[in-house]
Parts: structure tokens; sequence; C-alpha cells
């Protein structure tokens, strides 16, 4: 992981990996003045694993000298993923952690081993607990204006013994239930009920079935006790479609939870114009029907055209009342 120069009216930037996605290994194509490299991304230490030595590997890979050093933070993940670091934040294993050295100068091109060793108290919850370790850098005394102190943070997952649990739920699937065309926005809330934090990344992201196809949701990891709340984009759904949109995560232990959503598609924009036009040609039919039948239904008085073109009266019925 690489942080580059920023400028701005903050006083820290930390760039904290709460997923392995980002390479600690690649060069910057354009070398900067500051690059500061911490390998690995993050630690993930099991119960069985507590007393095994460990060690960041921090690399300066900028043309200037960096003044490196260390400490530790309780964080925290909300509901949409943003991080903060807290104090009061729950399960922090921030008093289990030492490092060695705290402090350093790291040359261009130089590379320094961080020892980190933990010491997990008697009586510590089992379960799993986190913290951050923060790799910092002050900004150069030479630099114009408002800087900030540049940061690298990697978290550190430490299991204390006993009940180890991994299980998620699908609390809530959310989808527009009426829409005209796509795309469309899925999102997924997700709650962790176990004691360890849970990855959704690469080929074990989060994924909406609909339609027969499956809609892919962003990495993202879910610490203990934790919710989040992830969306996708539905980018090509059927022009016409009553769709059901199943979320659904598997659990270690076998067990499954999901939660469903429905979604009416109907093209009113494209049906509206359709239905105008032929509504139009039935009511123009009707009406000459109509007109039709009424001319029809009309008959002309029986009369006798003479040939001096004046007319005759009808025959007229004379009855003989003379007696015997």
């Amino acid at each position: 992981m690489s942080i580059l120069p920023h400028i701005s009216g903050a006083v820290l930037l930390v760039l904290l990996a709460l997923t392995p996605i980002v390479s600690t290994n690649t060069v910057p194509p354009d070398q900067s003045d500051f690059s500061l490299s911490v390998s690995p991304s993050r630690m993930v230490v099991p119960a069985a694993e507590i007393g095994r030595p460990r060690q960041f590997t921090v690399s300066n890979r900028g043309r200037s000298a960096i003044d490196v050093s260390m400490r530790t933070a309780s964080f925290a993940v909300d509901p949409t993923g943003e991080l903060t670091f807290r104090s009061d934040a729950a399960h922090t294993a921030i008093d289990w952690v030492t490092l060695d050295p705290k402090r350093f100068r790291l040359a261009p091109g130089a590379t320094e081993l961080v020892d980190l060793r933990i010491a997990v108290p008697p009586n510590a919850e089992p379960g799993e607990h986190q913290v951050a370790v923060i790799f910092s850098a002050p900004p150069p005394a030479d630099a114009p204006g408002m800087t900030i102190r540049r940061s690298v943070g990697a978290p550190v997952y430490v299991t204390v013994p006993g009940d180890a649990i991994e299980s998620v739920q699908v609390a809530e699937v959310d989808a527009p239930g009426f829409a005209l065309s796509g795309p469309l926005a899925l999102t997924a809330t997700v709650r962790n009920v176990g004691t360890l934090h849970r990855d959704f990344v690469a080929a074990d992201r989060l994924r909406a079935r609909v339609a027969g196809e499956d809609v892919t949701f962003p990495d993202f990891t879910l610490l203990r006790d934790g919710s989040r709340q992830v969306s996708a984009r539905w980018e090509d759904p059927p022009l016409v479609c009553v769709c059901r949109v199943t979320v659904a995560v598997s659990n270690p232990d076998g067990r499954s939870g999901s939660a469903q959503a429905t979604v009416v598609i109907v093209p009113l924009h494209l049906i509206g114009p359709l239905v105008g036009g032929l509504g139009f040609l039935l009511l123009l039919g009707w009406m000459l029907r109509r007109r039709r039948v009424g001319t029809a239904a009309v008959t002309p008085q029986a009369s006798t055209l003479a040939a001096d073109g004046e007319h005759q009266a009808p025959p007229t019925w004379v009855v003989d009342h003379r007696s015997r």
C-alpha cells in the first residue's frame, strides 16, 4: 500500500486497508518525492497463533527521506462504511499490542521491519478484537500553505480463544417497488451476529440473484457486531418484469440467511404512446361505424315522380256506400 502527498485543510489523512485489495508491492510508474509502503496491508491473527512473532515491512519508494512514527488506534465502521477512530470502539485490542521500533528514518529506497507483539489478558472476552496500526510521516518542513500529516493504517484482527463464530445475516433488501426501466439500485443490509469479521471480497462478494442473473456488490469487510448497507447497480433488467430480488449468505456452520424484495418494471414511457395511438384508432373506427349505421336507418318517403317533374298523389281507394 502506498500513499502519495496531498495538500488540504485537514491535518491528518489515514488510509486504512479494511479489505485486502490494494497490492503493497507495486512500484508506482512515476516515482514521487513521497511514497510510503506497508506490508502486509492487514494482519489476521488466529487464536492458535497469538504467540507467533509478526512483522510489518515499511518501505520508502520515494525520492526523499521519511521520518516514520507508529501508533495504535481503536476504530469502528458505521453502516455506510465510513471509518472512524474512536477510543470507545467495541472489541478493541489497543492495549494488547506493542510495536518495536516506534519511530525511525527511512532513506529513499530503504526498508525497515517493525515487530508486532500481542499479549492477550487472561480475562479477555472470547472472539475477535481489532486495532489499527498507523504509520505516519510529518509533512515537509518547507511545504507552503497548510499541509497534512500523511499516514497509512493497517488493521490487526486478534482472535481470543473461545467461541469463534462466523455468522452473518441479511437483514433487508431494498429495491424500487416500481420502475419504468433500468439501471436500478439494489441495497442490502447485512449484519454480523458472530464473533469474527467477515470479508466479502473477490470470489466471496455479496450477490443479489434477480431475473436469472447475479448482481455483484462491491468489496467490503463486516466487523464483529457490525452492520453494513451496501449498494449495487442492476444495469440491464428486462423490459417488462415482476422480479424477485434475493440476497443470501451462507455460513461455515451450514446455515444460510436471505432477504427478498420485489420490483415491478413496466415501460409506461414506451407503452403510453402506443396505447394512445391504438385508442385513437379504435375511437375513429367506432365513429365511422356509427355514421354508417345512422345513414342506413333513414328511409325516404315513397312517391311517384311524373315525367313533367311533378309528384303524383298516391292512388285513392273508393268505397261505394250505395244501398240496395
